[in-house]
């Protein structure tokens, strides 16, 4: 009986991810510099886009983590789930258009990159991109 609360991280849940522009280019391994340079810029306008998304969220996805927080010790203590329908509904009602926005920008960052990357480096940044988002 009892154990660990269960995790929530509404960043995560709206799938937020800022890329390490060194890691990415490490681990694409690319050579020429010119291509470093435009997959710095691609990543960097993914990232600034990103910020932004965040600073114009960050009210509803920290309220969120506090609502669960709050709720999930609740639920627990009472041994009532029910006390979780309220928060469920706000991150179904939240969520969604957030993790839209983002995977509007993952898009586009992915087509700029398709153009720059070889078949080898398009599969190591797809492979990668799984795992960072995991």
């Amino acid at each position: 009986p009892g154990g660990s609360p269960p995790e929530f991280d509404a960043k995560k849940a709206a799938g937020i991810i800022q890329y390490d522009i060194d890691l990415c280019i490490k681990k694409l391994k690319i050579q020429e510099d010119s291509s470093k340079v435009a997959v710095a810029e691609i990543i960097d306008d993914y990232n600034l886009k990103i910020a932004n998304l965040l600073v114009t969220h960050s009210g509803s996805l920290d309220y969120l983590d506090a609502e669960f927080d709050r709720n999930i010790q609740i639920a627990m203590r009472n041994r009532d789930p029910s006390k979780m329908n309220g928060t469920k509904a706000e991150i179904r009602r939240i969520i969604p258009p957030i993790k839209q926005e983002t995977l509007a920008y993952e898009n586009a960052l992915n087509a700029a990159l398709n153009e720059i990357l070889d078949d080898k480096q398009r599969k190591k940044w797809s492979r990668y991109q799984r795992q960072v988002q995991n």
